[in-house]
């Protein structure tokens, strides 16, 4: 498995015989091998998971698949196909269950070939110190652990999760629970606007102290991973 972190939320996965793209919505594109197909997935609608720049990737690989949110509004055509939380769902060889996010539209857990990969999109702890209320952030907290629950004890093979730096003191509480929830391999985390030093202050922290190994340290855009599974 060759995963490639592009910007921000997005990573391209390639295997054997497919190759999958999650929420680019800027930045260098790999070159993908024309003979696997390519599913794009979008997670919502916020511009910086989507940009209706990807549909211009027909014009480069013709087997091409989109996965999207049913909040993004845009065109609806025979290589698309829009998804809601809480849907199970078989798109040719794929396995695609959704969670709702707490913030907008879903998190994707894909299953291919014995292997699963989980990219939350904006499904996460997002507490909020003065800006929300205590009541708000509590809300919040309960929201996304209610999500979590479904995913109680699931091996994951490669998690993509939101580690934002603008969350203060608070940004390691999705990631922790998610880690903490689930027996994940590869934690890729994501969402960080490019503050690279908040992965190590996570796995630095003692309550990582389980599960520090797994968290990858992404250096830069376009940094490429193996992984062998």
């Amino acid at each position: 498995m060759k995963i490639t972190y592009i910007h921000h939320s997005c990573f391209s996965v390639e295997l054997d015989k497919v190759t999958l793209l999650f929420d680019y919505f800027k930045g260098d594109l790999p070159k993908f091998d024309k003979d696997k197909k390519l599913y794009v997935f979008s997670s919502h609608q916020h511009h910086d998971h989507f940009n209706s720049i990807i549909f211009d990737l027909e014009k480069e690989y013709k087997n091409i698949k989109y996965i999207l949110s049913n909040d993004i509004n845009c065109r609806k055509s025979e290589n698309t196909v829009f998804v809601g939380p809480n849907e199970d769902i078989e798109v040719d060889r794929l396995r695609i269950r959704t969670l709702e996010s707490t913030d907008l539209g879903v998190a994707f857990i894909i299953t291919l070939d014995g292997k699963t990969l989980y990219h939350a999109g904006d499904l996460n702890w997002w507490h909020w110190e003065g800006e929300n209320t205590d009541a708000q952030n509590k809300d919040a907290g309960d929201r996304f652990k209610y999500e979590m629950k479904k995913l109680k004890d699931k091996k994951v093979d490669v998690a993509f999760l939101p580690l934002d730096s603008r969350q203060g003191e608070q940004f390691y509480l999705g990631f922790n629970e998610f880690m903490n929830m689930t027996d994940t391999k590869y934690a890729f985390p994501m969402h960080f606007w490019r503050t690279y030093s908040i992965i190590d202050k996570l796995k630095e922290m003692d309550m990582a102290s389980s599960y520090k190994d797994r968290v990858v340290k992404i250096n830069k855009e376009n940094e490429v991973f193996e992984i062998e599974l």
